[in-house]
């Protein structure tokens, strides 16, 4: 079976059951982040982000957030190794 990117748009239109069936299946694992007790572990989509906030890590989900803007990036910033991403490693 082949993977079928989908939009943002349609991605938040879908049951949250599809949400997370898609998300787990082709979602990019960027970065976790500990806010007070809660666990938000982020990941890239087809071009767009999804954070998921969950009450007890991997036990309860209490919400996710779907976007594509960039700035949510800023708080696991620190957990991206850049160098991975240029694909210039070795080159002088």
């Amino acid at each position: 079976m082949t993977k079928k990117a989908i939009g943002l748009a349609e991605y938040i239109e879908l049951e949250e059951d599809q949400q997370f069936e898609i998300l787990h299946r082709d979602g990019v694992y960027i970065g976790k982040r500990k806010p007070g007790k809660q666990t938000v572990v982020l990941f890239q989509l087809y071009g767009f982000y999804v954070e998921v906030f969950y009450k007890h890590y991997r036990r309860h989900v209490d919400h996710t957030v779907a976007t594509d803007n960039a700035d949510i990036l800023q708080p696991y910033i620190d957990q991206i190794n850049v160098r991975d991403l240029d694909g210039n490693e070795g080159r002088k």
